[in-house]
């Protein structure tokens, strides 16, 4: 590397490090799902997006087994060559069965699934666009090739209907797309206004049920069940890598859109598809979870707990009451950091979100429970927080 492009290396990093925004890896693993062991210590997980427990779920591991010992551990192609599986397409209908659509498409990833649709949708239409959305959907409206993007405030309905009808007035194609419940502070969009907006202004609706999946709805399908408009939406991202505890993502959608996605999705043409044991291990999750309401009833309990605990002693925690994403705001970057690593030191993993995540000044611990923890996980989890951060009572 020339001395040129070192120079601007080392500039970078200097920076990101002045701006207490750099990350680092650091190797671990998860034995359980409610716990996280670190440098040969076991931490309580308040981390992760597991939701449901379901990755260390007895059935699913017994099915991922199962197909990796008949498939292999690799697909060995992109699915329209040589790595199409019979599981791809039961695990679709599936999923298509979980958010009440007619078909879906399973893809390799959530990042994939967004950024390779919206491609699709988005080339010279206008798209309305939360400003908090996640950065897959920021990025896949970048690459759209979209005659406008317009960005709404975030959760405002009413802005975002007005950008609808200007889009409307301006002619040509537009689509309106949103998170169910947002991965940082864990609230939930306006889907049902979203969607009469969407209908009167003839434009499409797309949601990111990433971290909707599995946790809102009273069977867990998902925000628009949350809403009361369970499918209600022209297409429906849905992640497998999150409460469903395995990996990758579906578009669940009508027949049209599915067959346009095997042509023209390019994130899934020219990317090599799922392992069967993947594919195996997420359809035993989706129909667990199908079956077992309680994996829902468990998560929203424990979620209930710990936001009424926080609230208890004083701390304002943001997000929807069942929701187990609970974000405390501290505000600068070095704080933020500084409350995480007392956590660690209490026995307890949560992740510390600053920018570009999340605005300037509004650094925040992201906190998160699952239904595999026990109600003792939950009470030492909300008794290091009240512990580690103070000063935050009431802010």
């Amino acid at each position: 590397m020339t001395g040129r492009w070192d120079e601007w290396l080392v500039g970078e990093l200097r920076g990101i490090d002045a701006a207490g925004t750099t990350r680092r890896l650091q190797p671990m693993v998860s034995p359980d799902g409610r716990t996280v062991v670190v440098s040969g210590r076991r931490l309580l997980l308040a981390a992760g997006n597991g939701y449901l427990g379901l990755g260390h779920d007895p059935e699913v591991l017994a099915a991922a087994r199962e197909a990796l010992e008949s498939s292999g551990a690799s697909s060995q192609a992109s699915r329209l060559v040589a790595g199409d599986h019979p599981l791809h397409h039961s695990l679709e209908q599936e999923c298509a069965e979980l958010v009440g659509t007619p078909c879906a498409l399973v893809v390799g990833s959530g990042y994939l699934a967004n950024v390779g649709l919206l491609r699709v949708l988005g080339r010279d239409a206008t798209i309305v666009s939360d400003e908090w959305n996640h950065a897959s959907i920021v990025d896949g409206c970048r690459a759209a090739g979209a005659r406008a993007v317009r960005r709404y405030r975030h959760g405002d309905a009413g802005e975002a209907n007005r950008a609808l009808e200007e889009a409307a007035r301006d002619g040509g194609r537009a689509l309106l797309v949103t998170e169910s419940l947002f991965s940082v502070d864990g609230d939930l969009a306006p889907l049902a206004a979203l969607g009469e907006s969407c209908t009167a202004r003839g434009a499409l609706l797309v949601v990111d049920e990433a971290h909707g999946l599995g946790v809102a709805g009273p069977t867990g399908r998902g925000g628009l069940e949350e809403a009361g408009r369970p499918g209600g939406a022209d297409a429906i991202v849905g992640t497998l890598g999150k409460a469903l505890g395995g990996y990758g993502a579906f578009v669940g959608c009508s027949p049209e859109l599915r067959a346009l996605l095997v042509t023209r999705l390019r994130t899934a043409v020219y990317s090599t598809a799922l392992p069967p044991a993947v594919l195996a291990g997420c359809l035993a999750a989706v129909r667990r979870l199908r079956r077992d309401a309680g994996l829902v009833e468990r998560l929203r309990l424990n979620a209930s707990a710990l936001r009424g605990a926080l609230a208890a002693a004083g701390f304002q925690v943001p997000g929807e009451p069942w929701s187990p994403i609970l974000p405390l705001v501290v505000g600068g970057n070095q704080e933020t950091l500084a409350a995480a690593g007392r956590l660690r030191e209490a026995g307890v993993l949560v992740a510390a979100l600053r920018p570009p995540t999340v605005p300037e000044g509004t650094a925040r611990l992201r906190l998160s429970v699952s239904a595999a923890h026990t109600a003792e996980d939950v009470e030492t989890i909300a008794a290091a927080v009240i512990r580690c951060v103070p000063g935050r009572r009431g802010a």
